[in-house]
């Protein structure tokens, strides 16, 4: 019983620690402020 309890524990870190990189990476590596930098809104309207 010890064994199974600690196999899902640990499994549940190592899912909860993948889900906070993916979160990390999704909050600081696709910085929605550089497509304002490389694509300008444009300001005549059509």
């Amino acid at each position: 019983m010890g064994l199974f309890i600690s196999t899902v524990l640990g499994f549940f870190a190592v899912l909860m620690l993948s889900m906070s990189m993916f979160i990390h990476y999704l909050r600081v590596g696709l910085d929605s402020k550089s497509s304002i930098q490389i694509d300008p809104k444009p300001t005549q309207k059509f």
